[in-house]
């Protein structure tokens, strides 16, 4: 199964999300190939660091663009973290992807990301994307913070994800094991950051992850036919006329564009049609008027006040 880790917003914690995925997986026997397509290679630093002190297990690494890589036949799992950076890898990973992973910080600014990905998702799959699932990474630790469950019940009413209940926590643990080379579950085992983790891995990877997956594809299943699901995606900006936007509406036109676009040609015709005739109308007039011109002096010499002027003198 290939899982692509992916938001179009930066700093959401995609390679160090996708580093720890990476060593579960492989400390669980499981055949993984891990990609890193993001140009920063922040993952690829960690899993360098990690070969170098010689933890196991070891984690190799394939970076590049996506031409770069290669995807092995044999493997069970593929983690890719991607970037915008490179937008043409971007574009490819989620192509091939089997599922989007979006990892969304408790923020107003990454709700409005992650429906702008909804929306390009769909976009760029011609309306069919991969299976997206979205979870709260560096939540608030503070309970007296409600920025997470609102941010939460935010992404739960929006249309073609699942919000998972599992929540990576914004601790510390997670920033010193990465910058370690190792998973939060190798430095602090028994730490509150651990036991976060490893439900969320569990969850995408452990045995139950097929019922997941069934229950997105009725989802998108039931989004496909759901008249509100363009009005869900859109974001402040979106709803402005004098502002680009890229969203569901640029994937798949709205119902009635076409008959907005023949009458809006028709009036075109119509005017350019009235230009014309008015055109003519002045054109003729002109013709007429240089008939009686013509007509008073034939030969194209001066009048005969002219030639009177011309004797006096």
């Amino acid at each position: 199964m290939i899982t692509v880790i992916a938001n179009l917003k930066g700093g959401t914690g995609k390679s160090t999300v996708t580093f720890n995925l990476a060593v579960w997986l492989r400390a669980a026997g499981r055949r993984t190939t891990v990609i890193d397509l993001d140009p920063q290679r922040t993952l690829s630093d960690a899993a360098a660091l990690r070969a170098e002190v010689g933890i196991e297990p070891s984690i190799r690494v394939q970076a590049g663009t996506f031409q770069d890589v290669n995807l092995p036949e044999d493997a069970e799992e593929i983690i890719i973290d991607v970037g915008t950076a490179d937008l043409g890898s971007f574009k490819q990973a989620i192509m091939i992807a089997d599922r989007i992973l979006i990892p969304v910080t408790p923020s107003q600014a990454d709700i409005w990301s992650t429906q702008r990905f909804v929306a390009f998702l769909y976009k760029n799959t011609h309306g069919n994307p991969p299976e997206s699932i979205t979870f709260h990474n560096r939540a608030k630790t503070n309970k007296a913070i409600q920025a997470s469950d609102e941010a939460a019940a935010a992404l739960d009413e929006l249309p073609g994800v699942r919000l998972l209940p599992q929540r990576l926590s914004g601790r510390a643990a997670f920033r010193d094991s990465f910058s370690e080379g190792r998973a939060v579950f190798e430095l602090q085992p028994r730490s509150i950051a651990s036991r976060e983790f490893k439900s969320l891995a569990e969850t995408m990877f452990g045995r139950d992850h097929h019922l997941l997956i069934d229950r997105l594809r009725k989802q998108k299943a039931s989004t496909a036919v759901n008249p509100a699901f363009h009005q869900a995606l859109e974001t402040p900006s979106a709803k402005s006329p004098a502002m680009d936007r890229v969203g569901y509406a640029d994937a798949t036109p709205a119902a009635g564009a076409e008959t907005t676009d023949e009458s809006g040609e028709q009036e075109q015709r119509g005017k350019k049609k009235h230009k014309t005739k008015e055109s003519k109308k002045r054109k003729k007039a002109l013709k007429r008027k240089q008939g009686k011109k013509d007509k008073k002096n034939p030969k194209g010499g001066k009048t005969k006040k002219g030639r009177k002027k011309k004797k006096k003198s």
